[in-house]
């Protein structure tokens, strides 16, 4: 019966909704917490360098007083000086404004003797700002060297008072003579006495020797013992957070980009199915072929009793059931997960019959030594019965049937349909309690579609750092349209555990304890490989001798007779 589609099936809306809670920023963060160190040493190097090469300034500051004069002044309020407006906040924010005019600064240049300077690179080191609510103007003026920083400061104040003073001076000039006349014409007697025109002209005499009486200097700048900018520990502070600010979003902008599967909480969030297995990270064939259970080690092959285990529990009542496993791109380990998945479940006791459905790149017979005469191809052109072209394989005290590809074409693909694959998956539940069905990529190539729509689970077989998360979405896509649902992922590639293999101690099983430490059970699993591998390649008994399909790999025909139809070899490991 075709696979029923299950709501876990359907892909999660919530996909590549990583970072939404703190866990997931964490992983992200750790994952890329190269990208983040690396960005933060570089800006503080950015840094180093910016306080090395960059010009130093300094910056001193002087202040000025200004004491606007009162309206009622019968003598200031005739002359060009600040007068009062009522509002205090005004007059020492008109009094600041003064200080930086171009008349102040050319005469500050003329003062310094500052060649080839305009006004306004003079005032664009220069701002004159009022000191809170008090009566004060703080002049500061920013240099190459702590002195000409001094005098800048001192000269704009000084100057400031100065052509201030010559405007009043100006203004005397022409007020006294007048005044003169004025008081020439009054009788001696009543020339002098408070509020006559003889004392407002004394004091005007007066004004004529002294400076603008209503701004002074309060306090001299003094000389700057350091340099004002860059600051040297502001600015590598500012580069060790501004680089690690840029490497976390680096590092959020290389986990949205990076098209690969690189953690197991993305495969859940787009499969919607659970991993039934992780399987870790074995050594890679030279050429690149699929592993065979002598070839693992303990933890992967924990991993496919736990997978085989999981698969089992779902079938009830003594029904048969067949497992499609699949992938999204090529060398993701789907066929070395076929074999391995197969060999575990025969090893149980129960009949199992490995299908390969990969009609374009076959390897299973290959890896198994197998040279049939009959296989996939001519049970689905109706050319054998699917008995008579299964062979026998015994390897680490298992037996299975397998139907291999004889050979590799294009046109052979054109061969499964929907009526074929219904076929054969019946005819396999038939002779076996357990079908495994080898898989082309199916985002690659739809040939074994129409085996996903009638096997009862679909299991895909995903690689960390390889798989594609893109081509991952058009797989459950593709079966999503088809009726068919992914029930469970394999998850190939994670690093083993430290201690994986401690209660493997006594463990009768084809692999090591460890791996490549050159101890007993590294050389027992190189003997037990090297002999099946001798083993294989050597000629073995006839068909008619080999061993038959029955206890635990039977349906009721031997094997010899299906041996001796297609005209093959059986293989024992």
């Amino acid at each position: 019966m075709p696979a029923s589609t299950s709501s876990r099936g359907q892909r999660d809306p919530g996909y590549y909704a990583d970072g939404q809670t703190f866990v997931r920023y964490y992983r992200v963060l750790r994952e890329h917490l190269w990208i983040v160190g690396l960005c933060a040493v570089l800006a503080v190097l950015a840094s180093v360098v910016y306080v090395a090469v960059a010009p130093r300034k300094y910056q001193a500051e002087a202040l000025m007083e200004a004491q606007p004069s009162a309206p009622d002044d019968p003598v200031l309020s005739q002359l060009p000086v600040q007068h009062q407006s009522g509002d205090p906040t005004t007059d020492i924010l008109t009094a600041a404004s003064l200080v930086t005019t171009n008349e102040v600064a050319n005469a500050v240049i003329g003062y310094l003797r500052l060649r080839n300077t305009s006004a306004g690179a003079v005032l664009s080191n220069v701002q004159a700002t009022p000191v809170g609510q008090t009566t004060l103007v703080a002049v500061q003026a920013e240099a190459s060297t702590p002195q000409l920083a001094r005098k800048l400061a001192n000269a704009f104040v000084t100057e400031r008072i100065a052509t201030s003073t010559a405007v009043m001076h100006r203004a005397l000039a022409v007020l006294i003579p007048p005044l003169k006349a004025s008081v020439a014409a009054i009788a001696p007697g009543e020339r002098n006495g408070p509020g006559t025109l003889g004392d407002e002209l004394i004091e005007m005499e007066g004004y004529l020797t002294e400076k603008d009486p209503t701004l002074g200097v309060a306090q001299l700048a003094a000389l700057p013992s350091a340099s004002y900018t860059p600051k040297v520990k502001l600015s590598l502070l500012a580069g060790l957070l501004g680089g690690l600010l840029l490497g976390v979003g680096a590092a959020f902008g290389f986990n949205a980009l990076d098209p690969r599967l690189r953690r197991e909480e993305q495969l859940r969030s787009l499969m919607g199915a659970p991993v039934l297995a992780r399987i870790p990270r074995e050594p890679v064939q030279k050429n690149r072929r699929p592993l065979l259970p002598a070839e693992l080690s303990f933890v992967s092959h924990e991993g496919y009793r736990r997978l085989r285990t999981t698969l089992a529990s779902r079938a009830t009542g003594g029904v048969a059931r067949s497992f499609l496993v699949t992938g999204s791109s090529p060398s993701e380990g789907k066929t070395t997960t076929a074999i391995n998945l197969a060999f575990a479940l025969a090893q149980s006791g129960v009949r199992v019959i490995l299908i390969e459905a990969d009609l374009r790149r076959p390897t299973i017979a290959g890896s198994l030594r197998l040279q049939p005469n009959f296989g996939t191809a001519e049970v689905l052109t109706g050319e054998v019965e699917l008995a008579d072209a299964l062979l026998p394989v015994t390897m680490v005290d298992a037996t299975l049937q397998v139907l291999v590809a004889a050979r590799a074409g294009d046109d052979l693909a054109e061969s499964l349909s929907y009526s074929v694959a219904r076929d054969l998956i019946a005819d396999a539940k038939e002779l076996a309690d357990f079908v495994v069905i080898d898989s082309p990529p199916l985002t690659a190539v739809v040939d074994a579609l129409p085996l996903a729509q009638f096997a009862d689970e679909v299991l895909v077989v995903t690689r960390l750092g390889r798989s594609r998360l893109g081509k991952l979405e058009d797989l459950v896509d593709l079966l999503s349209q088809q009726g068919a649902a992914v029930t469970g992922v394999v998850l190939v590639g994670e690093a083993p555990s430290r201690g994986a293999t401690y209660y493997y101690a006594g463990d009768d099983g084809p692999g090591p304890k460890e791996r490549g430490r050159g101890q007993r059970g590294g050389s027992e699993r190189s003997r037990t490989t090297e002999s099946a591998r001798s083993a294989a390649s050597e000629p073995e008994r006839s068909a008619g001798t080999g061993p038959g399909r029955s206890g635990s790999t039977g349906s009721g025909r031997s094997g010899s007779t299906g041996s001796e139809r297609s005209g093959t070899r059986s293989t024992r490991y």
